[in-house]
């Protein structure tokens, strides 16, 4: 049995995922800690009753107490802090979108779990749709992507996806329009991808175009379904990583810098290089308290 522990209970993804895994026999939440930022204590209280688990006041007394952990607080400002302790003393770990909003934040992250071995896992959960996986079977050299909602907490979905469509790091960003919603992307590999982050809200869709040894679509929308849909797989992939069987690590970190490159893009309305991003250390940062300041859960 994986005991897991949840830092943060902001989202709608830890009831889900709770619920998710008490469906199984292999793992269950057995530890839990939470901000307070976004839920109440009695919130807190009633899921730790409801999943069996114990509420810790200090997210790192839970380190000896659990397999693996989950970093699932909506304000990601506070990934590194809460996941580089879980990584730093081998506990596989998963970090929910965005990685984290800061090139530094990245760098502490990946270093973490590269002197541990500590697998990471996480990102978006968009990538382990079934339709998704079918795309990566394509073997693409040119994708088209459309999201919609915040460019860097919901534009996590788009480059996550695409990362794992194209196994290659990303070489340069370019900015396509003077509202900096969409840019073009080139990766080592000599693939090329179109992302444009200012889909329709109304539709609340994301759309993948892939070209290469076939051309398809898929349409994803944000129904519950759809959402059934691939968290069960994401899931699948978190309990591979925590008996050590797949570490992630190196596509998320590779995502985490396009992203937050795609914004240095956006804001000085020029291309944009890896080894800018590297260099730019702590400084850059992408605030997550207006974002956090109007979130709330579906649920």
């Amino acid at each position: 049995m994986i005991e897991v522990g949840v830092l943060g209970l902001d989202t709608s993804h830890p009831e889900k995922f709770a619920s998710l895994l008490a469906d199984r026999d292999d793992a269950t939440v057995a530890a839990v800690w939470d901000s307070g930022e976004v839920r109440d204590d009695a919130y807190a209280d009633s899921f730790c009753a409801n999943h069996g688990a114990t509420r810790y006041a200090d997210p790192q007394a839970m380190i000896d107490a659990v397999d693996a952990a989950m970093v699932l607080a909506v304000d990601w400002s506070l990934h590194r802090s809460m996941a580089v302790p879980f990584l730093e003393a081998g506990v596989p770990t998963m970090i929910d979108k965005p990685l984290a909003g800061s090139t530094g934040d990245v760098a502490a992250i990946s270093a973490a779990a590269e002197r541990s071995g500590a697998p990471l896992f996480g990102g978006s959960a968009v990538p382990f749709h079934p339709a998704i996986a079918k795309l990566g079977e394509m073997n693409a050299d040119t994708v088209f992507c459309s999201g919609f909602g915040d460019p860097f907490y919901y534009g996590a979905h788009l480059i996550d996806t695409v990362r794992v469509l194209i196994d290659a790091d990303w070489s340069r960003i370019e900015p396509l329009d003077s509202d900096g919603q969409v840019a073009a992307v080139q990766f080592e590999d000599g693939s090329t991808v179109t992302f444009d982050f200012d889909g329709s809200e109304t539709d609340g869709t994301f759309a993948f175009l892939s070209v290469g040894e076939r051309t398809d679509t898929v349409t994803i929308e944000s129904t519950a379904a759809e959402l059934e849909r691939m968290y069960g797989p994401f899931l699948d992939g978190f309990l591979a990583a925590a008996r050590g069987r797949r570490d992630d690590r190196r596509r998320l970190i590779d995502g985490a810098r396009l992203l937050l490159g795609v914004q240095v893009a956006f804001e000085e309305a020029r291309t944009v290089p890896p080894d800018e991003i590297e260099a730019r250390s702590a400084a850059m940062t992408i605030d997550s308290s207006p974002f956090l300041a109007n979130y709330e859960p579906y649920y």
